[in-house]
């Protein structure tokens, strides 16, 4: 006989702490974009609901799992926002300010749960002490709105008239029948049913709610499970709340077709006068709301319809990185396998073995569709990034008392979330420069005949294999004498009289390089655009500065797509192979003899009146090679941000997708490669990074510049 369990086993709900970390991660987010979208406009219903949604989802998650100091500011930002709901209380612009220090609190205190960070505790006390101000003055100023009863064709008696008052103020209360029969897990879940029911009568008003439990089934003994719920709670109440107000208790907890909200039909008070109950009888009733569903959730499709949060228009499902990471890795394996079986079928009479090649064909389309749906999964909008910048922007314009207006374009602009994190950064900085170098206040602005208020736009777009973003504004723009002046200053090598500006503008680039009047908390200290250059460079992007005088300045970033997946040329040097990426090639070609010329003792290839440097791959990764006549091998052209250069090679082999591993993990790092990959043959070919190249190339021969000649050599 099976033995029924003394007592319901410990549940432990700190398991579940993640999701609820980033819930609150994502209600943060929802609140400041719309609470930054609002400026100096009212908010209207739909944004004032979803910013109360926010914080009640936040502070329901903290006391279901336990973070009790974390319903502190959200219980009395709730309230606030309650009584703005209800037009008790006048939204003000100043308000905006608040209500985003208080999310900067709950911030903090979230991370401190999750990443254990400091907590201060006097700024939760501060934020929370100015919002009940802002209750406590509301209340105060609050005039009381009287109901004035039909003015009656004679006088009434002083009775009928108090009836008429008891009448008026009871019809401001109704009374519901709530229904909530939840799911069989909900006590696995860590939900306290006792704290719903607590909640809900705060909105009853004194001596009216009644709650009781009914069993929704009987179980046998031995098949109880304490874990299981097999109840339903039956709630009547009577209160002035809305029927919205009562359906977002259950918010954090259960689905609508859960809950049952009816409005019972009032009963006409024997203290009435027969023509009050009389007409009473006559209004049309109010229709309840159906299926216990919210007034704003009778739109199924609607973006706030049943809490969901904007970007949850689409059923998603929450997956780890790391098993992402896992799963593309997996992907990439069976191409390395796909690869190897072609190569092998490849020597098989294809008339005899026809099957065997048609099977192969498949499974490489088969492959390559694998393949991009599941980097398809690691694809995140950029808007991830982009989001963070309104609040910045916002702030630190009014710290330097400057007009700006921040424009976002691209934003559904997909990259791969391992280069989203780390493009952050650099985007910060090309943000702050724009702010406190590019922008000018709006008195010059003015007087230079521009808008008072300057605009900074982050636009970002797919060109062909690569993401491009821009950072722009349209202030002063660089100023070329002042950077010139200041690298000479710096001992930075360059000829004033006969740079371009293309030349001088990456200048801006070199460590310690500022040209800031004064070290202030933004800038001046020279540590910034190199720490750019840097982290853009270290993920396989670059980096373009254009300007002009007086109309602002552009920096461009291009980034690979991913880093996991590229398509590639494979070539022959000597006996390596090795992977140069399509998107940096140009053509291919085989120089005739009078297309070669010399310079300074080094080779260069004319093509189309341009004089490209030849790079010779044999020379560089020290490879023996019978190929040491251009003449008869092959120049692959390559281009880097206007920079081209000849790759001389022994021969082209074939074009393909390679999976990118790290050669940095496995072995060391190589200078001139980006990484490496296994091809079919089962070798392990490296993978060329074409700006290394450049850079080895004028190691080696410092007098000859890997530039562009446009004019014709002599």
């Amino acid at each position: 006989m099976t033995k029924a369990k003394s007592g319901p086993e410990t549940i432990d709900v700190r398991r579940f702490n993640q999701v609820f970390f980033e819930e609150c991660a994502e209600n943060l987010a929802e609140m400041e974009q719309i609470l930054l979208s609002l400026s100096d406009q009212q908010p209207d219903q739909e944004q004032l609901n979803a910013i109360f949604r926010a914080a009640h989802s936040i502070k329901g998650g903290a006391g279901i799992f336990g973070f009790d100091d974390m319903t502190i500011v959200t219980h009395v930002m709730e309230s606030l926002l309650d009584r703005i709901r209800k037009n008790e209380i006048s939204f003000s612009s100043s308000m905006v300010d608040l209500f985003l220090e208080a999310g900067d609190v709950i911030s903090m205190q979230l991370a401190g749960h999750r990443d254990g960070s400091a907590v201060r505790q006097e700024a939760i006390e501060k934020v929370s002490a100015k919002l009940q101000i802002l209750i406590d003055n509301g209340s105060k100023g609050q005039a009381p709105k009287p109901v004035a009863p039909p003015a009656p064709s004679t006088p009434a008696p002083d009775k009928e008239i108090q009836a008429l008052e008891e009448y008026h103020s009871d019809a401001a209360q109704k009374r519901y029948e709530l229904l909530f029969t939840p799911d069989d897990n909900i006590f696995r879940r860590g939900i306290r049913v006792e704290s719903i029911i607590t909640e809900l009568s705060e909105l009853a008003e004194p001596g009216e709610f009644t709650s009781h439990a009914e069993l929704i089934s009987r179980p046998e003994l031995q098949e109880f499970d304490p874990e299981s719920c097999i109840t339903r709670w039956r709630v009547t109440m009577g209160t002035t709340a809305s029927p919205a107000e009562i359906m977002e208790v259950f918010m954090f907890v259960a689905d609508e077709e859960q809950l049952l909200l009816t409005e019972l039909t009032p009963q006409p008070s024997p203290k009435l006068l027969p023509e009050v109950a009389a007409s009473q009888e006559a209004l049309p009733p109010v229709e309840p709301a159906r299926d216990g569903r919210r007034t704003y959730d009778r739109d199924e499709l609607a973006p706030g319809a049943y809490g969901r949060r904007q970007s949850e228009a689409e059923s998603s499902i929450r997956v780890n990185v790391t098993k992402v990471d896992q799963l593309i890795n997996q992907v990439g394996e069976l191409l390395i396998t796909q690869a190897m079986l072609t190569e092998v079928v490849a020597a098989l009479d294809p008339v005899r073995y026809e099957t065997l090649h048609k099977g192969l064909a498949q499974l490489a389309r088969n492959s390559r569709d694998l393949q991009g749906s599941v980097m398809s999964i690691r694809l995140v909008p950029i808007s991830i990034v982009f989001s963070r910048f309104p609040r910045m922007v916002r702030e630190l314009a009014g710290r330097l008392g400057k007009a700006v207006e921040l424009k976002t374009v691209g934003e559904s602009t997909e990259l791969d979330k391992g280069l989203i994190e780390k493009v952050a950064d650099p985007l910060s900085h090309l943000v702050r420069n724009s702010l406190d170098h590019g922008l000018e206040t709006s008195e010059v602005r003015i007087a230079k005949g521009k808008d008072p208020t300057g605009t900074i736009q982050l636009k970002a777009s797919q060109v062909g294999g690569r993401i491009l973003i821009e950072v722009s504004d349209d202030g002063a723009g660089l100023n070329r004498e002042k950077i010139l002046a200041k690298a000479q200053e710096v001992g930075i090598p360059c000829s004033p009289d006969t740079m371009s500006d293309e030349e001088v503008w990456p200048l801006i680039f070199a460590p310690g390089f500022s040209t800031a009047d004064a070290v202030t908390d933004l800038s001046g200290r020279g540590v910034g655009m190199d720490v750019v250059l840097k982290n853009v460079q270290s993920i396989g992007g670059r980096v373009q500065v254009s300007s002009e005088t007086g109309r602002g300045a552009r920096v461009s970033i291009s980034l690979p797509l991913t880093l996991a997946i590229l398509n590639g040329l494979s070539v022959a040097v000597g006996g390596e192979k090795f992977i140069i990426p399509l998107n940096a090639i140009i053509e291919s070609l085989q120089p005739s003899q009078e297309q070669l010329k010399s310079v300074n003792g080094r080779q260069l290839v004319a093509v189309r009146g341009e004089y490209l440097p030849i790079i010779r791959l044999h020379e560089l990764f020290h490879i023996d090679s019978q190929v040491q006549d251009p003449t008869r091998g092959i120049l692959v052209l390559v281009d880097l941000d206007g920079q081209k250069a000849a790759l001389m090679v022994d021969a082209l082999l074939d074009e393909q997708q390679v999976v990118v591993k790290s050669i940095e993990t496995n072995y060391r790092k190589v200078e001139g490669s980006a990484g490496a990959t296994i091809l079919g043959d089962g070798r392990v070919a490296l993978i060329l990074d074409v700006s290394e190249l450049f850079e080895m190339q004028k190691k080696q021969h410092p007098s000859l510049e890997l530039v562009q000649q446009k004019k014709e050599a002599q």
